[in-house]
């Protein structure tokens, strides 16, 4: 049997949430060949290079609407590319009518979704969710929700996993000559100012790390944090820290791998450092939190004083030094623990902390 997979959101975390749902079913499709439709900005075929059962076809659309799949033109594009497939299922990890029915288009006999949106309208078998006319509803939980669905209440595993070889971690270190002792992975990058956190303060982080702990930094983000690795390579003038900003997906997800922890924003480079095994405490200021705790290796920190989240522009200052120092320190079984109390220390004196 050959089934398809669609999961249309754009960036990297949203393919690494929805991959514990993609393997649970499939696992479920015994003997099947599995192909998966997303995104490119999902990096999906680098995240999966070593699952040789699944396939990636890209859906090439955007905001701007002038992507080879966009349009009306675009949707026949797409609607042909997939009826060459031969699929004899698909399941849609989205509740927008067009992927349903763009399936009935390509000649997929068996379509399975949320029954959102009049999506229900095209799936076959027929499914009306119940919760059809509430616009409020939370990917996640739906993702789980349509999951048991399909599997029939079984259990499965939340966490994601990629497949790191031997090979490409000693190929790396000989490439970029990389630091084996322990690291602490700073992920500095993400999506928008709404999801980062001052660059003043990560500097001022990275010191008092850097002075208390006397561990190496592996930098985590995008091309555009190159900038900002390099300011703070430049205040702070250390030699223990590496950027893995200008790298492709793939070899920074295995420069990661040489990491013991994570400490970052919400941001790819925080869904790919759980979904390889290292424990990560994420500063979250506008995403839903269980977007963020959906993994064993996930720990969160919010905004100071608060009880949840919600979207907002600013609340990622509000997230203290403090705060984050202590959450570390508490998760932390690794590193070297100081028996200092920094809570009520001022900023400025934090990184000044003398060992006992």
């Amino acid at each position: 049997m050959k089934i398809l997979f669609i999961q249309p959101r754009v960036g990297i975390g949203d393919f690494i949430l929805f991959l514990p749902f993609i393997r649970a079913i499939a696992e479920h499709e015994k003997n099947s060949e599995i192909y998966i439709l997303t995104k490119k900005r999902t990096a999906a075929d680098q995240i999966l290079i070593h699952d040789k059962n699944i396939k990636i076809i890209f859906l090439e659309r955007n905001s701007c609407g002038k992507e080879k799949h966009d349009g009306i033109m675009g949707f026949f594009r797409l609607k042909n590319l997939i009826k060459s497939y031969s699929f004899d299922k698909a399941f849609i990890l989205h509740q927008s009518c067009r992927y349903a029915l763009l399936c009935k288009l390509a000649g997929i006999k068996n379509i399975l979704g949320y029954g959102r949106n009049f999506q229900f309208l095209f799936l076959s078998p027929l499914i009306f969710n119940k919760n059809f006319f509430n616009k409020n509803f939370n990917i996640y939980e739906e993702a789980i929700n349509f999951t048991k669905m399909i599997t029939n209440n079984k259990e499965f595993k939340r966490n994601a996993e990629i497949i790191i070889t031997n090979k490409e971690k000693e190929d790396f270190n000989i490439k970029y000559k990389f630091i084996k002792n322990k690291n602490i992975i700073i992920g500095i990058g993400g999506s928008g100012p709404t999801v980062k956190w001052p660059i003043e303060n990560w500097i001022t982080l990275i010191d008092y790390l850097n002075k208390n702990f006397r561990t190496n930094f592996i930098i985590a983000g995008g091309k555009n944090e190159e900038v900002e690795f390099n300011l703070i390579k430049e205040k702070l003038r250390i030699d223990n820290i590496f950027s893995l900003c200008n790298l492709n997906i793939r070899e920074a997800i295995v420069g990661m791998s040489f990491g013991k922890f994570f400490i970052g924003n919400d941001s790819g480079m925080h869904h790919l450092a759980a979904s390889i095994g290292i424990d990560t405490l994420v500063l979250i200021g506008s995403t839903p939190l269980n977007y963020t705790k959906y993994s064993t290796f996930m720990n969160q920190i919010i905004p100071d004083g608060y009880q949840d989240v919600i979207h907002s522009s600013n609340a990622m200052k509000y997230i203290s030094i403090q705060n984050v120092i202590k959450n570390f320190e508490n998760l932390n079984t690794i590193f070297n623990k100081k028996e200092y109390d920094v809570s009520n220390m001022k900023l400025n004196d934090i990184y000044k902390a003398k060992i006992l």
